[in-house]
């Protein structure tokens, strides 16, 4: 193992990248106010050579944003994770990639659901400032629209209901007869 002028182990921190876009990976070390970055392409990953006071260090700069140790990537994990001495295979980028969409996706689920609250709660207002009142559940449609006319890949769809009390949900289909 190579050692530093003052005798301390050298250990290796593997960095990699889970998302889909290029990261720059900046961090600083103690007694040294300059800032390192290193470009990590997507799916790529980077090492840095250091003790291993610095290299945890360095990580302490990132886990309060969800940088966290490959074994432990989970649901709001950045899209960051980390491995000593040993590069991540290519199977563990994978699975942190499926992750890091996962939570994208979950994340923008929850951002509409939010837009539709809040939405509803206009449309109430003003409703009341007009001396109406909503009689029915404001429904949300979210379509992806083709980008050309040879575009044939499935697309997204989604229905948000914001529900009222009292009020019974709108059937869908014939009714019964």
């Amino acid at each position: 193992m190579p050692l530093t002028p003052k005798g301390k182990i050298m250990t290796k921190l593997y960095i990699a990248n889970c998302t889909k876009q290029e990261n720059f990976f900046e961090y600083t070390i103690p007694e040294n106010s300059k800032r390192f970055a290193k470009p990590i392409r997507a799916g790529g990953q980077v090492e840095i050579e250091n003790t291993s006071d610095i290299l945890n260090y360095i990580i302490g700069q990132h886990e309060r944003y969800g940088f966290t140790e490959v074994s432990k990537v989970a649901k709001g994990f950045s899209g960051l994770c980390y491995r000593f001495d040993k590069p991540i295979s290519v199977s563990a980028i994978e699975s942190g990639m499926k992750q890091s969409e996962q939570d994208f996706i979950d994340r923008a689920l929850e951002v509409r659901k939010i837009q539709a609250v809040a939405n509803d709660q206009i449309i109430s207002r003003v409703a009341q400032e007009s001396g109406l009142r909503q009689k029915a559940n404001l429904e949300i449609e979210v379509v992806e629209e083709k980008r050309n006319f040879g575009d044939n890949e499935e697309k997204f769809e989604q229905t948000i209901t914001v529900a009222k009390d009292g009020i019974e949900p709108k059937r869908r289909g014939r009714p019964k007869a």
